[in-house]
């Protein structure tokens, strides 16, 4: 099996993530993708970070439809301060069968070689780059040694942030279109974001 694995706050969740997920099944031939909602950052305060059981109800609301992607909260039970190695390594220990993949935003290429043990997680996955513009990024440095564990996905991603997605809201602007209208419904119902 071969599982790519989508790390996020998804604050909320949105059409792009979803499609961002889409184009890695396909790309990347996963069979599946997991959604592994992130914990808050102790290190980052963000003080419009919903819940994280209202995050993983609407990731869960959001690939409803999708069969091939699964929301994961392997990070909410893990202790904290969560690391992907931790995390890939508790991964890899309960599915040994399995072939993992780490989809990033390209725009985390300069900052991956400073990920807490960064070799380590390039030796146990291979990742999945998604662009964030136009121009694709040269490769740090100290990543051209794993060049070949490093894949960069193609396609439009759709314009939509769940920063702006939340500033909308918080104006009583409509989000129609960007989100999906499952989570809309459980934004408006839980008055997240306002």
């Amino acid at each position: 099996m071969r599982i790519g694995l989508y790390f996020g706050s998804f604050n909320p969740i949105h059409l792009g993530h979803i499609q961002l997920a889409k184009q890695a099944l396909l790309q990347g031939k996963l069979d599946k993708i997991w959604l592994i909602v992130s914990p808050q950052n102790p290190f980052k305060e963000n003080h419009q970070l919903a819940s994280e059981h209202h995050r993983v109800a609407m990731a869960q609301l959001a690939c409803a439809q999708e069969a091939a992607i699964e929301v994961n909260t392997i990070e909410l039970e893990l202790p904290r301060p969560s690391y992907t190695i931790h995390t890939l390594r508790t991964l890899l220990q309960q599915h040994p069968e399995t072939r993992f993949y780490l989809i990033i935003g390209e725009d985390n290429l300069p900052s991956f070689p400073l990920w807490k043990d960064y070799t380590a997680i390039l030796s146990v996955v291979e990742l999945l780059v998604y662009p964030r513009s136009e121009t694709p990024q040269d490769l740090p440095t100290n990543l051209t040694p794993f060049h070949d564990r490093i894949h960069r996905l193609k396609g439009e991603l759709l314009p939509v942030s769940a920063t702006e997605i939340r500033s909308s809201i918080a104006e009583g602007q409509s989000v129609s279109g960007k989100v999906n209208p499952a989570v809309l419904d459980y934004i408006e119902k839980h008055h997240l974001y306002l």
